[in-house]
């Protein structure tokens, strides 16, 4: 019996001496699994040991709580390592204020600049937005910054541009009578202004464009310079000449600038026939035309050959008038004369 019971000593014995081994390295395993970390947020410093795989499963497991604009130093998802150290920067807290309006807070990620937010707001209110300072600097916690709205919008001004009057002298009308050629019409044109505006109020004012919208339309007024019988209808049946020729036509008046003579000379007003001049006594030369011919004259009328001149030669004839101003106003040219028949 005692045999037995040593045998059994020794058999336990040699059973532990293989078990004892055995469990070691699973001792030694499940102590290396642990993983130092050191967390680093806001000026706190975590350290531990942990058996998480990831960043995020260790923050979970110290109870640290990532929001959205939280920045870590290493990704949550990223796999840890025994001495990992990780750096939580916090989102930051600022305010803004567009044109001097209410104070609108707002949350962002650490080192956002004040472009950043510029172009932020740009798109989410639909506005152009000035900031006066640097734009590259960051945007600091707590910070209030102020922009400014700028738009442009145009402004179009109308404006009347008078017709003019024309006054046309013509022996087509008779004499003290005017006619309506042509009615005028005054025009438009347009003016096109940028005004721009910086935090709702206007700043410069600048004309971009200039239109004409209508061109104004000249009034044409014919003055009649005919005279009684010069719109003679020469076609008709009871008009009766002997030929026509065309002449070249100037106007003289009884005036000293004409004539040479003034009004205290006893032959003033007196013509080479000896009568004196009045409207439709004519100057030719008595070679082709003899003196005491009745005529037609075209846009002057009915006339009568009583007078010469030194200058008149040939196919010239020279039309009294009353008014230097009508007689300067016809000049020269050349028109019909009809040597009419002797009734």
């Amino acid at each position: 019996m005692k045999k037995i019971k040593t045998a059994c000593v020794v058999l336990f014995a040699l059973i532990a001496s293989f078990l004892i081994p055995l469990g070691m390295p699973n001792f030694t395993a499940a102590e290396t699994a642990l993983r130092q970390v050191t967390i680093h947020d806001e000026g706190n410093v975590f350290e531990f040991l942990t058996i998480a795989e990831t960043v995020g499963e260790a923050f979970r497991e110290m109870g640290i709580t990532i929001d959205d604009f939280d920045r870590t130093s290493h990704s949550l998802n990223g796999q840890i390592w025994d001495g990992i150290t990780v750096t939580v920067e916090r989102q930051i807290n600022f305010y803004f204020q567009i044109d001097g309006d209410r104070t609108v807070h707002r949350t962002s990620r650490p080192g956002v600049t004040i472009e950043t937010v510029l172009l932020q707001l740009q798109n989410e209110f639909d506005l152009s937005l000035l900031f006066d300072g640097d734009h590259t600097r960051q945007v600091a916690s707590g910070e209030v910054l102020s922009f400014l709205s700028w738009h442009a919008r145009l402004e179009h001004e109308w404006y009347i541009v008078p017709f003019e009057t024309i006054e046309n002298y013509t022996d087509s009308v008779s004499r003290g009578q005017t006619h309506i050629r042509q009615f005028g019409m005054d025009g438009t044109n347009e003016i096109t202004t940028s005004v721009f505006y910086i935090g709702g109020r206007e700043m410069n004012r600048l004309a971009t464009g200039h239109a004409v919208l209508f061109a104004p339309i000249d009034e044409i007024i014919d003055i009649g310079t005919g005279w009684l019988g010069s719109l003679t209808d020469v076609t008709r049946a009871d008009f009766h000449y002997f030929r026509r020729v065309k002449m070249e036509a100037t106007a003289y008046t009884a005036g000293y600038c004409c004539t040479g003579k003034h009004p205290d000379d006893p032959w003033y007003r007196i013509t080479a026939s000896g009568r004196e001049v009045q409207h439709g006594i004519v100057a030719v030369d008595r070679n082709i035309i003899p003196l005491g011919t009745r005529l037609y004259v075209e846009g002057y009328g009915f006339a009568l050959a009583a007078d010469v001149g030194g200058a008149i030669r040939g196919y010239k004839i020279d039309l009294f008038m009353e008014d230097l101003e009508d007689a300067l106003r016809f000049g020269r040219r050349h028109i019909y004369v009809w040597i009419l028949d002797e009734i």
